[in-house]
């Protein structure tokens, strides 16, 4: 068991280097989209393995990987450029987490193994690969900024270009064009020659430190220290610290709202991760995570209109605050959850049918179906419209309070087993 644990470094080494040789391969088929999917997969579960020596970072991993996967498999049943993008974007923040713990790794190592190099390896592929979800999403928006001088373009492609960019060797076949993307193309020439100079330079020095030490001190190398004993809920994810949970917030938000267009399912859930991080951080850091997320929203998918649901993040942070600190988004109080959803869904009507008014938008499809549902039934237009807003309103605040309080219980409950042990 203490190999297994010991070689898990090497385990997400193997996954990455099978993605980055598979990739290119199987892009452009069908069947090939489903194996890369599946690798994919694995490789989450892999690197959430590599991170496991505390279960705040597993958890943290966990709430990045879920919006990773949800987007993935919705863009393998449902593509859509919607989709990519949301995938490509969530790729960007797990990666960046996984390679960050790992460097803390690096940083600390005091003993040069197998091990340590597998990290620093590790972290140098991820790099690259972030950079080029960074590069994708520099072309989706900003179409022109990468011009392939042979053959078609590729996302492959974008992955390869940002491995010569990172060695400094450059790629001859894809050329740099915009400002937006020369800047980036500067950044990870910067870090590529920082990361060898600097943290490779590190494990040479605790080589020789080591040695120099004649063995006496302990072989901490890799371990971080002992989390300390917050006794509160979900402990371990606060202390993955602000902007970590507005990360986890945002693209949870994210990735429920465009898979649940792309599967044309009447409710949103954006609202969710909101709510999980108000539990955890609270109201303030819950209603930043909720404001990103909808300016976001607005500068990729949906469009500036966008920008005036904040208000309704900052009003679901606010009520979950509320009902939280009570106690009535809990599980074992089924009926004052349920209260609670119902509560929150009618004063998101409100709001609603306000921004409706003052500003002129038009109802969501889920709201629209419903009107013409009740057509024969309620005869006042208002009020027809009102009655729709109001019942979707309802399942979809109510819905979302009960999914962020069961990953709550079960975050909760599973890292409390994994606490460790300050008795005896």
């Amino acid at each position: 068991m203490k190999t297994a644990y010991r070689n898990r470094d090497f385990f997400t080494l193997s996954w990455l280097l099978i993605i980055i040789i598979f990739f290119p391969i199987f892009e452009k088929s069908p069947v090939g989209n489903i194996l890369l999917v599946v690798l994919f997969s694995m490789l989450l579960l892999s690197a959430l393995y590599s991170v496991s020596d505390h279960p705040r970072q597993v958890a943290i991993g966990i709430l990045l990987a879920i919006p990773l996967l949800l987007l993935a498999w919705a863009n393998v049943f449902t593509p859509s450029r919607d989709t990519l993008i949301a995938e490509v974007m969530a790729t960007a923040v797990f990666l960046t987490y996984i390679l960050l713990v790992i460097l803390k790794r690096v940083f600390s190592a005091q003993k040069v193994t197998m091990t340590e190099i597998c990290r620093a390896v590790n972290v140098y592929i991820m790099i690259a690969l972030a950079f080029g979800m960074v590069y994708l999403l520099i072309h989706f928006f900003i179409p022109g900024s990468f011009q392939f001088e042979y053959g078609e373009w590729t996302l492959s492609g974008i992955i390869y270009f940002s491995f010569g960019i990172l060695t400094m060797g450059g790629v001859g076949d894809i050329v740099a064009t915009g400002p937006l993307a020369h800047s980036v193309v500067t950044i990870e020439m910067i870090v590529g020659v920082m990361y060898m100079a600097v943290f490779i330079g590190l494990l040479v020095n605790a080589h020789y430190s080591t040695r120099a030490s004649d063995g006496n001190s302990i072989n901490t190398a890799g371990k971080d220290p002992e989390p300390a004993d917050v006794p509160a809920r979900l402990s371990y994810l606060r202390s993955g610290g602000p902007l970590t949970l507005i990360a986890i917030g945002v693209m949870l938000n994210l990735a429920t709202s465009i898979t649940m267009v792309a599967f044309a399912f009447p409710l949103f859930l954006d609202t969710w991760g909101t709510s999980l991080v108000v539990m955890t951080g609270g109201f303030w850091v819950g209603a930043c995570a909720g404001i990103i997320y909808n300016l976001v929203m607005a500068g990729t998918f949906w469009g500036l209109p966008s920008v005036l649901w904040a208000s309704s993040s900052i009003l679901v942070a606010g009520l979950t605050y509320f009902f939280w600190t009570r106690g009535w988004v809990d599980l074992k109080k089924p009926f004052r959850l349920f209260a609670a959803g119902i509560v929150t869904g009618l004063v998101n009507t409100a709001l609603v049918m306000v921004n409706f008014t003052l500003f002129g938008l038009s109802p969501a499809e889920g709201p629209r179906a419903i009107s013409q549902f009740l057509t024969g039934i309620i005869v006042h237009p208002l009020a027809r419209e009102v009655v729709s807003e109001a019942l979707i309103e309802i399942a979809d605040k109510t819905i979302s309070l009960t999914l962020a309080a069961v990953v709550a219980l079960l975050l909760s409950d599973i890292l409390q087993k994994y606490r460790p042990d300050r008795g005896g």
